[in-house]
C-alpha cells in the first residue's frame, strides 16, 4: 500500500496522487486539511495500530506501508489557538511516525534540515565536493553593499521558505538597517540552469534556458539532458548521505563548462518538470517506493 499524505490545495501532492494512481498503485490519501478536524492515533512504539480518522474513514499507517509525504504546517497562518494547537500536533505526530516506520518515505521529514539555513546548506554542499558560488549572509549595511559592489550579485530567501530571486547592487543597500536583516547575497553565475531530480539512483535530468535572473519568473525553455556521469553520481551519494529517498536538485551550467550548485531541496515542487517529462519522475517513484522491502 502507497499512502500520499498532503494538502488537496499542494499542486504537486495532487499531482502524485493522479499520476500514481495512473501506474496503477494502491494508492491511500491523507488530506491534512481534513484530518486535522478528525482523530489520529500516532503511537511510536509501532507493534501499536496508527491510524488517522476524518469522518467514518480511517486510514491504518502500518510498517510496511510506503508514503510520499509534504508536511506542511499551517497553524501560523489560522486563527484560534485550538486550531493552531491541533494543526501542530498533527503535523508533529505525523513526523515523529514517519521518522521511526521502517517503510520507504519519502521523505522523511527530519533529514535534510540544513536547507532551512541557507549558510549552513551551503557550507553541507561544499564539504561534498560542490562547486558553490561565493556568498555573504549579514545584516550590516555596509558588508552588504562591498560585497555587491565586487561583482554580479543576486538577493536569495535565507531561510527555506520558497521566495522568488533577483539581482542587487550596491545602491540598494544604501540606507539598510540591522533590524531588516538578514540578508543572503549570492555571486551570480552566468549560464543554463539545469534542474535534476533524483530518485534513488535514477536520476531526471531539464536543462532551463531563460535571460531572467530566476527562470521561474518568466519565459523559459526546457529540455531534456544527459549530465555528465560524474555529477550524476555526485548528486545520487550526496542524496543517499542526507538521508533522503528523493531530491530536486539546481545548478547554474556556465560557458566553461563547469556546473555550479544552488540547492538541494528536500522536498521538491517537481509537478511542473514531472509534466514535460510525461511523468517519468513519478513513475520513478512510485517503484522505488513500492518495491523497496
Amino acid at each position: 500500500m502507497l499512502i500520499a499524505i498532503g494538502l488537496d490545495t499542494d499542486p504537486t501532492l495532487t499531482h502524485f496522487a493522479r499520476e500514481a494512481a495512473r501506474t496503477g498503485a494502491a494508492l491511500d490519501l491523507i488530506n491534512l486539511r481534513a484530518a486535522v478536524g478528525g482523530e489520529w492515533r500516532l503511537p511510536l512504539n509501532l507493534d501499536e495500530p496508527a491510524w488517522v480518522k476524518v469522518g467514518g474513514r480511517r486510514v491504518d499507517l502500518r510498517p510496511e506501508h510506503a508514503v510520499y509525504c509534504r508536511l506542511i504546517d499551517l497553524s501560523s497562518v489560522l486563527g484560534g489557538v485550538a486550531r493552531r494547537r491541533r494543526w501542530r500536533s498533527l503535523i508533529a505526530g505525523l513526523a515523529a511516525w514517519l521518522e521511526q516506520t521502517p517503510g520507504a518515505v519519502a521523505n522523511r521529514p527530519g533529514h535534510a534540515a540544513d536547507n532551512g539555513s541557507k549558510p549552513l546548506h551551503e557550507a553541507w554542499l561544499r564539504a561534498r565536493g560542490f562547486s558553490v558560488p561565493e556568498s555573504l549572509t549579514s545584516s550590516q549595511g555596509a558588508r552588504l553593499t562591498a560585497f555587491a559592489e565586487a561583482g554580479p550579485t543576486i538577493a536569495k530567501s535565507v531561510a527555506g521558505v520558497r521566495a522568488d530571486t533577483r539581482r542587487v547592487a550596491g545602491a540598494d543597500f544604501a540606507d539598510f538597517t540591522p533590524e531588516r536583516g538578514p540578508v543572503h547575497l549570492q555571486r551570480r553565475i552566468i549560464g543554463r540552469d539545469a534542474r535534476l531530480h533524483v530518485v534513488g539512483d535514477v536520476v531526471h535530468a531539464e536543462l532551463i534556458e531563460s535571460a531572467a535572473v530566476d527562470y521561474r519568473t518568466a519565459t523559459a525553455r526546457y529540455s531534456p539532458f544527459s549530465p555528465p556521469a560524474a555529477l550524476v553520481n555526485q548528486v545520487v551519494a550526496a542524496t543517499r548521505e542526507a538521508g533522503l529517498m528523493f531530491a530536486g536538485w539546481d545548478f547554474k551550467w556556465d560557458d566553461d563548462g563547469r556546473f555550479w550548485c544552488l540547492e538541494a531541496n528536500p522536498m521538491p515542487g517537481y509537478d511542473s518538470y514531472d509534466r514535460r517529462a510525461h511523468g517519468a519522475i513519478t513513475r520513478s517513484l512510485v517503484e522505488r517506493l513500492t518495491s523497496r522491502p
